[in-house]
């Protein structure tokens, strides 16, 4: 299976690229995330202090997204890395039984 060698080294470079980016995605995500509470509490009449359990929530939603996303890639690049099961008598090669 040395065809898919290239495909391969492709993904390990996006996966280690994707945890190096990953502080830098999670700090910048978290700033937006929280000017945009910022604005909300300040526009709104809600209290003067932070919720914790609201930021908390954020911030595990933010990595949980960001995971989910980096799976979702590599499911897809892993579908499209495994053969199609092809029909053996179609290409008259014997049947294997007790495999």
């Amino acid at each position: 299976m040395r065809e898919f060698r290239g495909a391969a080294i492709g993904v390990a470079a996006a996966i280690v690229a994707f945890f190096v980016m990953l502080g830098a995605l999670i700090v910048v995500l978290g700033w937006i995330g929280f000017s945009i509470y910022a604005v909300v509490k300040w526009i709104g009449g809600a209290p003067k202090d932070a919720n914790p359990v609201v930021i908390v929530l954020m911030l595990a939603g933010l990595v949980t997204l960001l995971t989910a996303s980096l799976l979702a890639l590599l499911a897809l690049v892993g579908r499209s890395m495994t053969p199609r099961k092809r029909d053996r008598a179609a290409f008259g090669e014997p049947e294997i039984h007790g495999l």
